[in-house]
């Protein structure tokens, strides 16, 4: 497990792929519409919904494909936004500068205006149609194409304000309940062990913990194997997406259900030990989601502006469309808080406060929460302090109240980057 672990953090990296590539450029798309299309707003409410000025956002975009073409992992479209919007940041004529500075042939402006009536466009596309008529060649669109007054990028814009202002709504919601978190904290921060998981030795509840990590680990080897065949030569399985989710779901329980079975006699056992039972406390959730809001807002900006950022904005093709939202509402948002709370919460870190005093074990089961997360610097951290506020949930109010704030941090999260970048642009 520690030879995993030191891999996927240290290893050689991995590359990029055909979907890094897609998805870089789905996301420098929609974060370049809505720049163009906020820019009559207040800077502050900008900032509030996480949109970034568009000298900013171009800045950002040309970076992100410079990374992909440095990794020769540009593909056709990528290569020519890279060509166009590398053109625009340097106020050139976006139709033959950044083409020729690529050594790129640019393309034919009749497929690109075909994309404007099937609505299949880019930002970058009105911006090379534009740079096209200047040099004198055909005016292809009846109307000077702008991005500034595309209603597309404004609906988006009212969008992302709406996905991403109700998580800001709710943080200030739960400012009101941050006296009640911080009771409940110190209180937990003092407990002391009771009942049968209070006597868990530390060899069994670990020992149970890596036996049940370890399984996780095989059964994700299995399911890659069988995709990808037992050689590099052979064509992958192609799934489909409900066999997908089951297999993602089945990984993502069968950990918390192996440790589960080998630590109670009956269900109802690990339901009635572990606080299943107990009503969540919402007060509790709430001051603690504007407590990890307010913390991470401090860390966007300083420790995440020291990271290389990931060119896709972590988003996956798995995400998209009608069945990406089903997954990430099954997968991410139900099955991962069920089980990494029963896993982290329910198990190590109840068995390391049985040894060592409760402030110890919460940081130190933070720590193994999140380095099993494959981010950088910045999304570790992130991840740890998450990992403190659930333990002290679990502590202070049982295992409901820990999986309830942890369901509703992944859908303040994953639902409006999925209204943001997955759905389809409005008209």
């Amino acid at each position: 497990m520690g030879v995993w672990l030191w891999d996927n953090h240290f290893g050689p990296a991995a590359g990029y792929d055909l979907e890094t590539c897609r998805m870089t450029v789905l996301k420098t798309d929609r974060n370049l519409r809505l720049a163009s299309g906020s820019t009559g707003l207040p800077a502050w409410i900008c900032r509030g919904i996480g949109i970034q000025p568009i000298d900013e956002t171009l800045r950002l975009a040309v970076d992100d494909l410079k990374l992909l073409e440095k990794h020769q992992a540009l593909d056709d479209e990528a290569a020519y936004a890279l060509a166009v919007l590398g053109a625009v940041r340097d106020q050139a004529n976006p139709a033959n500068h950044g083409f020729r500075e690529l050594n790129l042939p640019p393309p034919n402006p009749d497929e690109i205006a075909a994309r404007f009536t099937a609505g299949t466009d880019h930002w970058w596309d009105a911006a090379y149609l534009n740079g096209v008529a200047g040099l004198g060649g055909p005016k292809l669109l009846p109307e000077n194409p702008s991005v500034a007054t595309d209603p597309r990028n404004h609906s988006l814009v009212k969008r992302a304000a709406a996905a991403r202002g109700a998580g800001l709504v709710l943080a200030l919601m739960g400012v009101g309940f941050i006296p009640r978190a911080m009771r409940v904290s110190r209180a937990a921060l003092q407990a002391r062990p009771t009942g049968y998981p209070g006597a868990w030795k530390p060899g069994l509840g670990i020992g149970v913990f890596l036996l049940s990590y370890l399984a996780s680990i095989g059964f994700s080897l299995a399911i890659e194997r069988l995709i990808h065949g037992p050689g590099d030569g052979g064509s992958p399985v192609i799934l489909s997406m409900p066999v997908l989710l089951a297999f993602d779901v089945a990984g993502r329980l069968l950990p918390a259900a192996v440790a589960l079975a080998l630590l109670f006699r009956k269900g109802s056992h690990a339901i009635s030990r572990l606080g299943l039972r107990k009503m969540p406390d919402v007060g509790l959730i709430l001051g603690m989601f504007a407590i990890v809001t307010a913390i991470d807002r401090l860390l966007r900006p300083t420790l995440g502006a020291l990271m290389q950022p990931d060119p896709t904005g972590g988003l996956s093709l798995l995400e998209s469309g009608g069945w990406g939202l089903i997954f990430i509402a099954v997968s991410a948002c139900l099955a991962a808080p069920i089980a990494e709370e029963i896993l982290y919460r329910g198990i190590l870190f109840q068995t390391l406060s049985n040894r060592i005093r409760v402030p110890a074990a919460t940081l130190l089961s933070a720590v193994v929460f999140a380095v099993v997360h494959f981010y950088d610097a910045y999304g570790v951290v992130s991840v740890g302090i998450f990992g403190v506020a659930c333990a002290l949930c679990f502590k202070g109010r049982g295992l409901s109240t820990a999986i309830l704030l942890h369901v509703f941090y992944n859908s303040v999260i994953k639902f409006p980057e999925w209204i943001v970048y997955h759905a389809a642009l409005g008209k």
